[in-house]
């Protein structure tokens, strides 16, 4: 197997293995009743479509279930599933591994008994290792092996990737992870070698991300200009239209499957599900989004800090990217801060960020590289990258024994919590005291929802 061949990588992931085993503490929850499917959760809105088809045989979700679904009516006043099906398709083939295990045991075969979580979760785990090993071989064009493990291992334990791939794994933020990582592969390969694999493979990848989540679209930035520092584009479509034109019908499959589904049901091609849910554009809340307490990327994830820093040493090291993957997060940053919800509800740090560390490790590979070079610095930065996997395993487990709250954060109460290692009862009472809630009403209609 080729990948028995990077001893660096496989050194890197058991190091990860052994690190999610011995903090097991700080992540393992809901033992009882799987978080996915907790009434109400975004995750079960995500997964509604399977036993909807496969068990009830109904996708307009009008049959009695006791799970929550957001069915939302739209300008024609029929209620449809809020969320697109996109997180379905990904979860399928463990949904039906879960679904034959449920038909021959005990378990019921009802889309929620503990085969179709464990075997959900088992996909997770999967999809973010295949994401993690094709963005270490994406480095490895770039970086030495031992400066593209580190990245690997960085990228997963000092960011809330890993909460977002042992807590709520099974939310859109790991996919996505996975899916801009094999979009980011398949576009180095193919303009390495131009095989057809690798295009179409990208345009499908690219039609899942977009239908998942709309904002991924800005991924287009990213081949665009990795194109545009490769090859003449106008030469390239003359000579490669055929497959070309296979890869952009592969992109709207999905998306396809998503509005035909929205015609059967609901009788309209488009539909918007999201209510009086919208985005302000002229006010983003840039500084809350970057460094609020509430939620501010870098305030939970200080790591990036270093990933910003090394946006300035692409053009040196990734000519390719010196340009999309700035341009990426600036448009990134100022789009998901002018939703309306810009802290995205309950999470831990900024979970719309999660994905866009598929493009963010390289910038913080060539901060890494920099930084090993330079005489006695490099030696301090094993502490300071030591204390970032640290602090991010302290905030998860924070976040897991509601030591830090899910949307209410202050400042206050941000010090307070992280001035002690554990908290006793009385402790949280008081850490509660010193939470201070968003107004959703006034957020809403773009008003301050409070002060930061």
């Amino acid at each position: 197997m080729k990948i028995l061949k990077h001893k660096w990588f496989l050194t890197s992931f058991a190091v990860i293995v052994l690190c999610v085993i011995f903090t097991s503490n700080s992540w393992k929850m809901f033992k009882e009743y799987p978080y996915q499917f907790n009434y109400g959760n975004d995750v079960n809105q995500y997964y509604s479509y399977l036993p909807s088809a496969v068990i009830h045989d109904d996708l307009s979700m009008s049959y009695y279930n006791e799970r929550g679904y957001w069915l939302v009516a739209d300008t024609n006043g029929v209620p449809l599933q809020k969320m697109t099906m996109g997180m379905s398709l990904l979860y399928s083939p463990f949904f039906m591994v879960g679904h034959t295990v449920a038909l021959n045991s005990r378990y019921k075969a009802d889309g929620y008994s503990k085969p179709y979580s464990t075997s959900l979760k088992i996909g997770t785990y999967l999809y973010v290792t295949i994401g993690l090993f094709l963005l270490y071989l994406c480095l490895l064009y770039f970086f030495s092996p031992v400066i593209s493990a580190l990245s690997i291992l960085l990228i997963f334990l000092s960011t809330n990737l890993f909460y977002y791939t042992l807590c709520e794994g099974e939310m859109t933020h790991s996919y996505l992870f996975f899916l801009f990582s094999v979009i980011i592969f398949n576009t180095i390969k193919w303009f390495e070698t131009y095989k057809t694999k690798n295009i179409l493979f990208l345009g499908l990848a690219f039609g899942m991300a977009v239908l998942i989540r709309p904002t991924s679209v800005l991924m287009f930035v990213f081949i665009v200009f990795y194109a545009l520092s490769k090859t003449n584009i106008t030469d390239l479509i003359k000579s490669q239209y055929k497959i070309i034109l296979a890869a952009v019908i592969l992109f709207f499959i999905p998306l396809f499957f998503q509005m035909l589904y929205w015609k059967i049901y609901g009788g309209t091609w488009m539909r918007w599900s999201y209510g009086e849910e919208s985005f302000y554009f002229s006010s983003p809340h840039i500084m809350e989004f970057l460094v609020g307490y509430r939620k501010g990327w870098l305030v939970y994830t200080p790591v990036m800090i270093f990933a910003i820093i090394g946006m300035f040493l692409l053009k040196k090291k990734i000519p390719a990217m010196k340009w999309s993957i700035p341009i990426i997060s600036f448009l990134a940053i100022y789009i998901l801060s002018s939703w309306w919800c810009w802290w995205f509800g309950g999470s831990f740090g900024s979970r719309s960020m999660v994905e866009y560390y598929a493009l963010l490790i390289f910038p913080l590979a060539a901060f890494i590289d920099k930084i090993s070079t330079i005489k006695y610095l490099n030696y301090s930065f094993i502490f300071i990258f030591g204390f970032t996997i640290f602090y991010n395993i302290l905030g998860t487990d924070k976040k897991i024994w509601s030591e830090l709250h899910w949307d209410s954060m202050s400042k206050e109460s941000f010090w307070y919590t992280f001035s002690k290692i554990g908290l006793n009862e009385e402790e949280k009472k008081l850490l509660e005291i010193l939470h201070s809630s968003p107004d959703y009403e006034n957020a809403r209609k773009g008003l301050p929802e409070r002060k930061e």
